[in-house]
C-alpha cells in the first residue's frame, strides 16, 4: 500500500484513524508497565500513554491537511461567559457531593475531615490533572473527534460512541495501576466493578458534548477532565476500608446512579440536543470553520 493510498483512506476515515492511533499509541505506551519492565523508560512510556489521544488527534489533522491553527484555537480558548467556567468548576463538585450524599443515607458514614482545602489541595490538584490528563486526552477526544461524530450522527449517538470508545481505552489502567482493583479479589466483582466504571465514563462524556457545544472551547474540557479526576481523589469523603474493599462497589454504584440522573436531566432539559443547536449556529455565522473542511 502507498503513501498516497493511505493517505486517501485516512481522508475518508479521519475519525476511524483517529480511533486506531490514539488506541495504539497509548496502549503501546501502557505497554511495558503492563509487563513490569517500565523502570528501563523512567516512567516516559506512561507519558506517552496519557497524552495518547491529542498526539493522535494532531498527526491525523496534520496528515490530512486540516486547520492545525484552528484546532490549537479551540484548546487555547479561554474567553467564554464567566457561567460556563462555573459550570466546569462546579459540575464534579455536585455530581460528587449527590454520590456522596446517596452512600450517606446507605448509612455509610462520612469523614469530613478528608475533604480538602479549596486552596491548598483542591486547586493545584485540578490544575496538575488539567494539565496530565485534561491535555493528555480532549484535544484528541473533544477536539478532533467530537465534532466530526456529531456531524454523521447527532450529539446522543456522537456522545454514546465516542463515550463508548474513550471508555474501553481506560482498560490497560486496571493492570497498570493496583489501586485501580480497589483491593476487590473476587473476579466477578471486579469485572463488574470495571463495568461499572465504563458505564460511569460513558455518561461522563455528556457533560463534555454539552459544554463543547455551548462555547467551542477544549480548554473548559481539559478542566472539567481535571475535575472529575480530581474528585475521585478529594471528593470521597468515606475511610479507607470503604473505598479500598468490597463496599466501593456500592459505592461506584451510587455514583454512577447519580451521573445517569444528571445525564437524564441534562438531556431533557436541552431536549436531547446538548447544546448542538448552538454548536450550529456557530457554524453557520462563520464563527467557526467546519471540522471536516
Amino acid at each position: 500500500m502507498n503513501r498516497r493510498t493511505v493517505r486517501d483512506r485516512v481522508g475518508r476515515h479521519p475519525v476511524v484513524s483517529f480511533f486506531v492511533l490514539a488506541y495504539a499509541i497509548s496502549w503501546l505506551g501502557f505497554l511495558p508497565s503492563i509487563l513490569g519492565v517500565d523502570d528501563a523508560f523512567g516512567g516516559l512510556n506512561l507519558l506517552v500513554a496519557q497524552f495518547g489521544p491529542a498526539i493522535a488527534g494532531g498527526l491525523v489533522l496534520w496528515y490530512t491537511g486540516g486547520s492545525i491553527r484552528e484546532w490549537a484555537g479551540r484548546i487555547a480558548r479561554w474567553r467564554v461567559p464567566l457561567r460556563w467556567w462555573a459550570a466546569t468548576i462546579a459540575i464534579p463538585i455536585v455530581i460528587f457531593g449527590a454520590a456522596d450524599a446517596g452512600f450517606a443515607l446507605l448509612g455509610y458514614v462520612p469523614d469530613l475531615s478528608r475533604l480538602p482545602d479549596p486552596l491548598l489541595t483542591y486547586l493545584p490538584t485540578l490544575v496538575g490533572l488539567t494539565l496530565l490528563a485534561g491535555l493528555g486526552e480532549e484535544p484528541g477526544w473533544r477536539g478532533f473527534a467530537l465534532p466530526r461524530l456529531q456531524e454523521r450522527y447527532g450529539p446522543l449517538g456522537a456522545t454514546l460512541l465516542l463515550g463508548t470508545v474513550w471508555a474501553v481505552w481506560h482498560l490497560p489502567v486496571f493492570f497498570v495501576d493496583p489501586r485501580s482493583s480497589h483491593g476487590i479479589a473476587d473476579p466477578i466483582v471486579l469485572g463488574g466493578m470495571v463495568l461499572l466504571t465504563a458505564l460511569g465514563i460513558v455518561l461522563y462524556s455528556f457533560f463534555y458534548t454539552w459544554l463543547y457545544n455551548h462555547t467551542g472551547s477544549v480548554l473548559l474540557l481539559m478542566v472539567l477532565h481535571g475535575g472529575f479526576n480530581t474528585g475521585t481523589v478529594h471528593l470521597v469523603p468515606f475511610a479507607d476500608e470503604l473505598v479500598f474493599g468490597p463496599t466501593y462497589t456500592t459505592l461506584l454504584t451510587v455514583q454512577v446512579a447519580a451521573l445517569f440522573v444528571g445525564v437524564l436531566a441534562l438531556v431533557a432539559l436541552t431536549r436531547g440536543r446538548l447544546g448542538d443547536d448552538v454548536e450550529d449556529e456557530r457554524r453557520r455565522r462563520g464563527q467557526e470553520p467546519s471540522p471536516t473542511a
